[in-house]
This record gives C-alpha cells, structure tokens and sequence, in this order.
C-alpha cells in the first residue's frame, strides 16, 4: 500500500540517516506544520489561476470515444534565462528522464520541490489546509505532481534551483477500466527551456501507459486513486517545437496483457 506523500514531508527533512532522537522528532514535525500552515505567497510565483475549463476532454475505450468535460491551461513565465525563457530553467528540463522515479529517491532537492508545490498551490486555489497529493515523481532535478484542495486541482512541476509552475485543471473522472482521458495539455517556455505537459484519468485496468511525441519517448506516471475504481496519468518531456498540441501516439497497456494504441488526435476532439 503507497503511503501519503504528505507524510513524507518530515522524512524528508535533511537530517542525517541516523535513528532519530526525541528532539529529532520534534524538529521533523515542527517543520511539516511550518510547511502546511504557510499561507504567504513567495516572491517567485507562476501559478495558474482557477477559472472555468475551457478545453474538450474525450474518454477512450476499447469500444471507442466518450465526450467529457474541460480544463484550464493558463500560466504566466519567468524572466528569460540563458539558452531560452520559461519558468523552469533549460539546465534542468535537460536533465529529464523518460522514465520517473521515486520522489522519495531524490532526498534533499525532491523536498523542495514537494514544499514548492504545496506552498503555491494552496495560494492559487485561495483555500487553506493540506489537500492531496498524487502522481508524485521525479524526472532529472524536476519533480511533478497532481496537488488537489477543496475540489480545485493543480499540475506542478518544481525544479531543484526554487523554480516552478502550477496549471489549474479539472478533477479526475470516472471512467471504465480500459478507459483513459486527455484532462490537459499544452506547453511552456521556449527554446532548450520547452517542455510539453499531459494529464489525463483512467481506468483501473490501466497499468501503463507511453507516450509518443515528435521524436520523445515517455512512460507516464500512473495512479490509482484510492478507494475509486479510476486514477490519473501525468507526462512531461523537453519540446522545442513551437507546436502546442499533442499530436502523437499513447499506447495503453492493460491489465490483461493486451495493448492498444490511441491516436492523441482523438482524445482531443
């Protein structure tokens, strides 16, 4: 059973791997309330706001396409940084892997990112205690994750250096055990600092899912959401192409051992 990502907070703190004192054990707690209870907005901030969705979402199955809801893609960029502009640098969207790790592998740097993502979005949704985390990976120095509060939903990407970006987008929604959804896509930044984003829902018969997009190779983080037959799929990969779509290939992966390959045209129509 995954534990909470919240509860990883404390673990993560930079103490040394040593059995824990009393004191210790204080610090590591004092630091998660710190943590949950700041509500102050950083001087570095590009956050989505929460408005009303505006994009087509369509549920794939094997027996075809389910019309669905929308999402909001909306963010605002940093300064120009050198080798191109965006609000993650290009030497850390050049350190991205096509396959995610642990956050919890990534010690020091994954906390600030995990503290990054709460603090901001507890901001933008205007709403205050812990929420939920999900689909919580690293990929390179960036790490990225689903962070839910009070029925508003956000998609943030952190980097080691305290940069960041959050994307409002829509809840998670129920579909069939083959089925998957494009929640919301899009891209940010420019040049080497470019990189293309997904999320979407799917089944419970989902266990992987690929995704192929000019020339990248992606294996999304997917998660269940507890309690729920459905979960979530998150993906992002260095892009320089000025395109803002999706125009590749997802090839699903089911719990039977079959596999099916989805147009991303489709999912978006």
């Amino acid at each position: 059973m995954k534990r909470d990502p919240f509860s990883h907070l404390a673990e993560l703190d930079a103490a040394p791997r040593t059995e824990p004192s009393a004191a210790d054990l204080d610090r590591e707690k004092r630091l998660l309330r710190t943590i949950l209870s700041d509500t102050e907005q950083p001087s570095r901030s590009v956050v989505a706001a929460f408005r009303r969705p505006f994009m087509r979402r369509v549920t794939f199955t094997v027996a075809g396409a389910l019309a669905a809801g929308a999402v909001l893609l909306s963010v605002s960029a940093d300064p120009p940084r050198q080798g191109g502009s965006g609000p993650l640098p290009a030497a850390e969207v050049a350190t991205w892997t096509d396959t995610a790790s642990d956050l919890n592998d990534a010690g020091s740097a994954g906390s600030s990112s995990l503290v990054w993502c709460v603090r901001e979005t507890k901001g933008a949704s205007g709403e205050g205690g812990p929420g939920e985390l999900g689909n919580v990976d690293i990929r390179g120095t960036i790490a990225s994750m689903i962070v839910t509060r009070h029925g508003h939903a956000a998609y943030c990407l952190a980097g080691s250096d305290g940069s960041g970006v959050a994307m409002a987008i829509s809840p998670a929604v129920a579909v069939p055990a083959d089925g998957i959804t494009l929640d919301a896509q899009g891209a940010r930044g420019s040049g080497s600092a470019r990189f293309h984003y997904a999320v979407g829902s799917m089944g419970s018969g989902v266990k992987e899912i690929t995704v192929r997009d000019h020339g990248r190779t992606v294996h999304a983080t997917v998660r269940q959401i507890r309690t729920l037959p459905y979960g979530r799929w998150t993906a992002w990969w260095p892009d320089s192409d000025p395109h803002g779509l999706l125009t590749g290939t997802l090839t699903l992966t089911l719990s039977n051992g079959t596999t099916r390959t989805v147009n991303a045209d489709s999912l978006m129509k």
